[in-house]
């Protein structure tokens, strides 16, 4: 029989919470860590709606066995960075703006503020009408410009919409971008939560479409994995991969001693993967490696940014 990766889903007699956890104790990464992480990702990824209740210290430490002092500790964190709040005799609760990507109030706020500070710059309505009758009728771009200043990540991505579209896909840096972007009639896409760092950097004439993470319970659940004495690869050039998929790893109770981990940027990455069973890895580094069935490619970009992108080109 072929096992699978299973997460554990927390839940409670009347609700279930959306996203699959992995926790555990004897990995080299805290709980405390492995939690926010997780509990981050559900959020930008949206495997954890605005408004929607996580479930209670003691039930965590119950369900899990570690002490509520833990997930208190990871609540608070997630609360400093916006991503949750208290309510008083209620419990936590996923922030209404935590992921301004995928709510569609933020976009009306956009729109509102857009048509206030036009008025105010004295246009007419005719005129904005006339406007953005001209940018939603005018043909698609002949290409999608990928912007992101970390170079790793940004050939990961850039990977991704190659693959899932026919269009050229380019990228470029922050720093770069405001030179680049007067000379270039690209589609802008931004990584998952760079809401503000476009606002900075990007003419107001310009669009931009955002990517959407991708749900890590969602990619490794159910999927056949070896038994537990074989070896584990994970593959990658960008640090943040590698530091994630080993930290999941080892939460679905995979071995500490089975896993293998290769950064592309070692000149000899590739020497003794012949021994392991699978290799987990980005889709820029599964390039390197064609025709290998053991590959098994975690994508960064969610399946509906990737569906939006393929509509766009058409």
């Amino acid at each position: 029989m072929s096992r699978r990766w299973r997460g554990e889903t927390s839940k409670s007699s009347n609700r279930r919470l959306t996203i699959k956890i992995w926790l555990s104790k004897n990995s080299e990464v805290s709980v405390r860590e492995q939690l926010i992480t997780q509990i981050s990702l559900g959020i930008v990824s949206g495997d954890l709606a605005a408004g929607e209740k996580l479930p209670s210290t003691r039930e965590l430490a119950r369900r899990f066995q570690i002490h509520q002092n833990t997930i208190s500790a990871a609540y608070r964190l997630l609360a400093e960075q916006s991503l949750v709040e208290f309510k008083k005799g209620s419990g936590v609760y996923v922030r209404e703006n935590a992921s301004v990507l995928s709510n569609a109030s933020a976009l009306e706020r956009l729109i509102s503020r857009f048509f206030q500070e036009a008025a105010e710059e004295g246009f007419t309505l005719e005129e904005i009408k006339a406007a953005l009758q001209k940018r939603l009728t005018a043909k698609s771009p002949p290409q999608f410009l990928v912007v992101e200043s970390d170079m790793e990540l940004r050939e990961i991505l850039i990977a991704e919409v190659s693959n899932a579209t026919d269009r050229r896909v380019e990228g470029v840096s922050f720093e770069k971008l405001p030179d680049t972007i007067q000379r270039d009639e690209s589609q802008v896409l931004l990584v998952f939560d760079k809401a503000e760092n476009s606002q900075k950097t990007l003419p107001p004439d310009k669009t931009c479409i955002f990517l959407k993470a991708n749900s890590v319970s969602d990619s490794m659940t159910d999927k056949a994995r070896p038994s537990e004495n074989d070896l584990i690869a994970v593959v990658s050039g960008w640090e943040k991969f590698l530091e994630l998929a080993k930290m999941f790893l080892l939460a679905a109770r995979v071995a500490p001693e089975t896993l293998v981990l290769r950064s592309t940027a070692e000149p000899d990455w590739k020497n003794g993967l012949q021994t392991v069973s699978l290799i987990i890895c980005d889709s820029a580094t599964a390039k390197e490696l064609p025709n290998d069935e053991r590959v098994r490619v975690f994508r960064l970009i969610a399946d509906v940014s990737l569906d939006e992108l393929r509509n766009s080109a058409g």
